[in-house]
């Protein structure tokens, strides 16, 4: 018997896990659970970063808007200056060089 059982070659058995396509599945849930994770963060610092683009924007543009307001005032105070009979004379002859009839010129 011996004999027998040494010309015999015993085959090797695979081994057999259990539940590998439970884990398996374990495992890929699992990655796509952090793969959605990361996509989401990603989206969040996207769209932080233009929340941050577009606060930088209107905080830009509220400045220029102050400093339009400002010349603009500096312009309707002129305007209101300019429309004295006295400054508007006084423009003639000091710009213009013209002089009321009678008066003699005078040349700087």
């Amino acid at each position: 018997m011996k004999q027998s059982s040494q010309s015999e070659k015993r085959v090797p058995r695979k081994r057999v896990r259990p539940n590998r396509t439970a884990r398996d599945r374990e495992i890929v849930i699992m990655w796509a659970k952090r793969i959605a994770v990361a996509v989401m963060v990603l989206i969040l610092l996207g769209q932080a970063y233009r929340l941050v683009a577009i606060y930088q924007e209107k905080q830009h543009i509220e400045q220029q808007l102050h400093e339009l307001q400002m010349r603009n005032d500096e312009l309707e105070q002129e305007k209101a200056m300019l429309q004295d009979p006295k400054t508007i004379e006084q423009v003639a002859r000091d710009e213009l060089g013209l002089v009321k009839p009678g008066e003699v010129p005078y040349v700087k």
